[in-house]
């Protein structure tokens, strides 16, 4: 299975400057929790903006073109959806950046959107557009405590 892992803000903000926008703990933990175990699929601007590299129990692959000091790099996101396979992951997560997701949305089985309850009026980095009329809601979490208020809902595609 396909997921997309993402929070976004209102006007499907995920970065600015490199960085994530905003830091809500719970959401980070759930991000872990879900992905333990896992393949996890990042470009690499994403790989570079993490604080600690690899991301733990979970097999790390980068797509880039450029030479990266990672264990699993793909020129593809076909290719690193093949390496995980052929690694025998079940379980593979699109981590971002936008170009990532925007490669992987039509692959996607499922979505995880954190929704954050607030607009990055100086992002540079967005969540590509998403038809939800095309993916059935099977689930919802509110973040007691959060600031900024966030959601995470889960989706399913259809058919």
């Amino acid at each position: 299975m396909i997921t997309l892992i993402v929070a976004r803000d209102r006007n499907g903000a995920i970065g600015r400057d490199g960085d994530i926008p905003w830091d809500i703990r719970e959401d980070m933990k759930s991000f872990q929790r879900e992905t333990l175990g896992g393949a996890i699929i990042m470009g690499r601007k994403t790989w570079d903006s993490l604080p600690v590299k690899p991301l733990a129990r979970r097999l790390n692959i980068v797509v880039s073109s450029q030479q990266v000091d990672a264990e699993h790099v793909a020129t593809s996101v076909r290719d690193a959806i093949r390496i995980a396979s052929d690694l025998g992951y079940s379980r593979i997560y699109g981590i971002g950046g936008a170009g990532i997701y925007a490669e992987m949305l039509p692959r996607a089985d499922r979505l995880m959107l954190s929704e954050v309850a607030t607009e990055v009026t100086d992002a540079d980095t967005y969540f590509p557009s998403v038809d939800l009329d095309d993916w059935r809601l099977v689930g919802t979490r509110r973040f007691e405590g959060a600031s900024p208020d966030c959601e995470l809902r889960e989706y399913l595609r259809k058919g």
